[in-house]
């Protein structure tokens, strides 16, 4: 039996390398740009995206993957709180880390 959704919902994970909060996009890929990530808003579309998800998890891509309500606008956001500072980010030091710019990771790489 398909699951009751109440609107549109996304796939959140952590990726196993580095513990980064990740998003599922349409081609089932993985990123940390929740504007990026795959919505569905039908329980079928739900599943069909949970599918994608136990593939990667098994694959050692992800843990903890799971369908999370979402708010769309311009693009998709986590609609609970819980999940919208996971991508946000860290809110200790907010002039540290991911959330100061998208490119942070390959920024601190290159040593900038």
């Amino acid at each position: 039996m398909a699951k009751k959704i109440k609107g549109p919902q996304l796939i959140i994970a952590n990726r196993l390398d580095d513990g980064r909060v990740v998003f599922m996009t349409e081609n089932g890929n993985w990123t940390p740009d929740v504007a990026r990530a795959a919505v569905a808003d039908t329980p079928e579309g739900v599943e069909a995206l949970e599918v994608q998800a136990s593939t990667s998890e098994k694959s050692n891509l992800v843990v903890d993957t799971q369908a999370v309500p979402a708010e769309t606008g311009d693009a998709a956001f986590p609609a609970h709180m819980k999940q919208a500072m996971q991508a946000k980010g860290p809110s200790v030091r907010p002039d540290l880390g991911y959330q100061v710019s998208k490119t942070w990771e390959t920024d601190a790489q290159e040593g900038n």
